[in-house]
């Protein structure tokens, strides 16, 4: 063999030797101890424990599905376009809201209807509101008391998305559940 057929060769295998050796194999955990890893790629930067059982506990508690500190989702009702008809899908995110106002009898909500800005401001508060009365029957149809709701329209004001196409629109139709502070007892 020629001598640089020879330096080829040493150079590819002394590179692949290198890289092969900057990896290193995963630490065998100890039975019964806990392991904690991070996840760098992770947005959250979520820690999970794995207890050597093969079971895994998330660091990260997920927001509550009802009340005032679930999220913006969990407390949104859309709308089709010129309806105040509740949708079915959005039945059990209303009976989990209604499950915590009977669970919290000091809870109180503010049903804030919106509609998108399609039509006259004066039909737009009067959809707002059928919008909020629809989610406040629901709500009582599950237990939870009348003095527990209040209601309120806002018609095409305060828009969940400014732009003017459906996507936004859709967005805009809207009843927000909002908790407020109760009277303490």
């Amino acid at each position: 063999m020629g001598t640089m057929k020879w330096i080829g060769i040493v150079v590819v295998g002394s590179i692949t030797f290198a890289l092969a050796g900057c990896q290193s194999p995963p630490s065998k955990p100890i039975p019964g101890s806990t392991q904690v890893t991070t996840t760098g790629a992770s947005t959250t930067s979520a820690a999970s424990m794995s207890t050597g059982s093969g079971r895994s506990l998330s660091a990260e508690i997920p927001p509550p599905v009802a009340g005032p500190k679930s999220s913006y989702k969990n407390r949104t009702v859309y709308f089709a376009f010129n309806k105040s008809i509740i949708k079915p899908e959005y039945f059990p995110l209303l009976k989990n809201q209604a499950n915590y106002l009977l669970a919290h009898a000091n809870a109180r909500v503010l049903l804030e209807g919106y509609t998108d800005d399609r039509g006259t401001w004066a039909y737009n508060i009067g959809l707002g509101s059928r919008r909020a009365a629809a989610v406040e029957n629901f709500l009582l149809l599950q237990g939870v008391t009348p003095g527990q709701i209040k209601t309120i329209s806002y018609g095409e004001a305060y828009p969940a998305d400014p732009a003017n196409n459906p996507l936004a629109w859709a967005k805009n139709r809207r009843v927000v559940i909002n908790y407020s502070a109760g009277k303490s007892s």
